[in-house]
């Protein structure tokens, strides 16, 4: 079941963000916290009693002090951004990604949203996420070295209005 994130999921999301390093960077509490306090639409799918995925956006405009969202900021108007796409390892290949990404899509035709966009580690290398990604139509336009070993490579799907 796809539902909005509240903040009674911070314990089991941030348990799942940190399982899942190092695909996403890993996070305290209070970081959590304050992306979810800045994301308009974040969604997670709850198995019982846990979160088995989760995804976390943000929009254009937002004071998040990442360095992958303020370059973005540089490149893009009116936008939304995936801060982070987790499934739980026992819980892969269920289709959760393409529900959440589903989910996003219909959401920012709804809004008026121009462009989708994400990066994904090219170092450490995350060939699952680039070929999801590309596989969903995601288009790489950049990539961009922030420190020897860690690299990045730029994704963006266009948004047509419905």
């Amino acid at each position: 079941m796809i539902r909005e994130l509240y903040s009674r999921d911070i314990e089991g999301v941030l348990k799942l963000n940190n399982e899942s390093v190092p695909a996403v960077n890993k996070l305290v509490t209070s970081d959590l916290e304050n992306i979810l306090s800045m994301s308009k639409k974040s969604w997670g799918i709850e198995v019982g009693e846990n979160i088995v995925a989760a995804l976390i956006t943000l929009e254009s405009g937002e004071q998040y002090h990442s360095d992958n969202y303020i370059w973005l900021e540089t490149q893009f108007n009116n936008f939304c951004y995936v801060d982070r796409i987790m499934v739980d390892v026992h819980a892969k290949r269920n289709g959760y990604g393409k529900k959440l990404y589903a989910t996003l899509e219909s959401y920012a035709k709804e809004m008026g949203i121009e462009v989708l966009l994400c990066e994904v580690n090219v170092e450490p290398p995350n060939p699952q996420s680039l070929a999801f990604h590309t596989d969903l139509g995601w288009k790489p336009f950049h990539d961009r070295e922030h420190e020897p070993g860690k690299k990045v490579r730029y994704f963006k799907k266009p948004i047509s209005a419905g």
